[in-house]
């Protein structure tokens, strides 16, 4: 599924806007877009859509582990994973009995995979920075070619707002939730001036488990409300952060 949050300066509802009270099946949502005018008031727009993407299911690679593990106090799945030298999404993956990987206690066994140096079975190792850097480079250049296409003015790169993205990016993929609102910022907008963004028009769009820039960009712009932020003559800025599959756009105008 796809959401859009947007806000209007009248502060009245869009036609063909849903009530909030829809915001409970968000959490099946994989592709998601966000916008502001400097009122606060927020309407939301769902739309069907086929993604596959951001699925967490137990696979055979990591069907036979090696031993347990007993939770102690204090443990988290990161600190589990980093001692152990195995990545966080193998160890997630290796113990699908645990629903949400942020609640574990003490006392608990948790399934410890083999360690990602196994030959045999290779984890796939977190994309570099330089890639990570070339994936948002791309994504900005995709987003002006579709402006292009419609004689509206390109969008520029801004630093503050490129830094925005990728924390936003990391802050989601760390803690596993893919939402506008972050528990670690708040809502794009509370961060942006976290981060001492100005603007007079905002916007977000995020999406997870597009394995390209082409691949994520055509499915912002099969979505009416991610297409809208980035054809919007309001915005004049852009940011994009990409990490491990987390992909985000701010734009500011």
């Amino acid at each position: 599924m796809l959401q859009s949050l947007q806000t209007a300066g009248s502060g009245k509802l869009h036609p063909g806007n849903l009530s909030s009270v829809d915001r409970l099946s968000q959490k099946t949502r994989r592709n998601t877009s966000m916008t502001k005018r400097s009122k606060n008031l927020f309407a939301k727009t769902a739309l069907a859509t086929t993604l596959a993407v951001g699925l967490l299911l137990p696979s055979a690679s990591y069907a036979a582990t090696t031993s347990q593990i007993v939770v102690k106090p204090n443990d988290t799945m990161y600190k589990i994973a980093k001692s152990n030298g195995v990545s966080l999404d193998a160890l997630i993956k290796a113990n699908p009995q645990v629903k949400n990987p942020n609640v574990i206690w003490p006392g608990m066994s948790l399934n410890l995979p083999e360690s990602s140096a196994t030959p045999s079975q290779p984890s796939k190792p977190d994309p570099a920075p330089a890639e990570d850097n070339s994936f948002a480079s791309q994504v900005v250049n995709l987003v002006n070619k579709e402006r292009a296409k419609e004689g509206l003015k390109p969008l520029t790169t801004d630093a503050k707002l490129t830094t925005v993205a990728l924390d936003k990016a990391k802050d989601m993929y760390n803690n596993h939730y893919f939402d506008h609102n972050s528990p670690t910022y708040g809502s794009p907008f509370d961060m942006m001036k976290q981060y001492g963004v100005r603007y007079s028009y905002a916007g977000e769009n995020i999406a997870k488990g597009q394995r390209t820039p082409q691949e994520v960009m055509k499915s912002w712009m099969n979505s009416s409300g991610h297409r809208k932020n980035i054809m919007s003559a309001n915005f004049t800025k852009i940011g994009v952060g990409y990490y491990n599959g987390e992909w985000v756009q701010e734009f500011i105008g």
